[in-house]
């Protein structure tokens, strides 16, 4: 049997989709199954033991139009089943072009009635287990979770580069970045200052070439520099380099997930969005740390460009001593984090 996974949503989601893989291998050993993403994605899944084909949607870019369409559900010609995670229309509109018979997808979908299965969307449930809804596993045992797997070359390259950054021992790695403004930490450069005081170690800062402009800007803001290396690496890199970490300490954003997905101890801020959505790290060895309960949160599934309240309270009001006190949890003590 071939089946596709669709998932070209950001890279964060196809970490968190990457159980559906081990899955249904699980479910159908001599499947073939292919992986359809964006092309930031396709680092993170090359290595992956359960895929054997990764097919790039560039949806944004060369791929846009309904020649770009048309030219990757040509790829998919032959399948039998496509599990389409997003709930977009042109995931669904795939496996139509390549007429693939067997269609799943969630019922909440805007393209269900292309869907020859429609699995009921859950609301309060994690979304590694929404995602394992679609193939009918109950993964309350916790079996499968994503997992990143890595290269050689990766990992060699992370030690380079880490080695040049004069980092010979233990290191702490923060991501501040996000492509939502409104899930940006606002006091990270007054956190580095505590996580250094607290843990007398490295701090080594972590994005994309986007989040260059404020990692500039935080580092100026330190009274103790982070090395920072964000904008030299890829997602792949970057997930080598938290491998190594003691300890990230992400937003509400893809490192957060890539650290649950390579086994290093995560801390994650939520401002605007909440736990409950599912979308927390998927690991014991996690927390999220948020304000709590506020009048106006959570505004938003995905996050936005400004607060739609003007104040946001969520982020402002969220204390650095409250993340440097979780962190020490794990980081000391070694606390596992809530049931999620």
């Amino acid at each position: 049997m071939k089946i596709a996974v669709i998932q070209t949503a950001f890279p964060g989601d196809v970490i968190l989709s990457l159980p559906l893989y081990e899955a249904l291998k699980d479910l159908y050993p001599n499947s073939r199954l292919a992986a359809v993403v964006r092309p930031e994605s396709v680092c993170l899944l090359k290595s992956n033991p359960f895929i054997n084909e990764i097919i790039p949607f560039d949806k944004y870019g060369a791929d846009s139009g309904p020649a770009g369409l048309f030219r990757i559900a040509s790829k998919l010609k032959g399948y039998d089943q496509a599990v389409i995670v997003q709930r977009h229309l042109r995931s669904a509109l795939l496996p139509i072009l390549a007429r693939i018979p067997r269609r799943i997808g969630h019922n909440n979908s805007r393209a269900h009635l292309l869907y020859t299965a429609k699995i009921p969307y859950r609301d309060n449930v994690h979304e590694v287990q929404r995602c394992l809804d679609l193939v009918g596993v109950n993964n309350d045992g916790k079996k499968y979770s994503p997992k990143i797997y890595l290269d050689e070359k990766s990992i060699t390259e992370a030690d380079r580069l880490l080695s040049e950054s004069g980092l010979t021992s233990a290191f702490i790695v923060v991501a501040p970045g996000s492509v939502w403004a409104t899930k940006r930490y606002v006091h990270f450069p007054k956190l580095i200052d505590l996580l250094h005081e607290k843990f007398n170690i490295p701090i080594v800062m972590l994005g994309g070439q986007d989040d260059l402009p404020l990692s500039i800007e935080i580092s100026k803001a330190c009274a103790h520099q982070p090395i920072n290396l964000t904008g030299k690496t890829d997602l792949l890199l970057s997930a080598a380099i938290i491998s190594k970490a003691r300890l990230a300490i992400t937003n509400d954003s893809a490192p957060s997930h890539i650290a649950a997905a390579v086994g290093t101890p995560v801390v994650a801020i939520f401002g605007p969005t909440v736990p409950s959505f599912g979308f927390a790290p998927y690991s014991q060895k996690s927390a999220v740390v948020d304000i709590g309960n506020l009048y106006c949160r959570p505004c938003t599934h995905h996050g936005s460009k400004e607060c739609p309240q003007g104040h946001f309270r969520c982020m402002k009001e969220l204390l650095p001593e409250k993340i440097v006190e979780a962190a020490a949890l794990i980081f000391i003590v070694g606390q596992n984090s809530p049931e999620f």
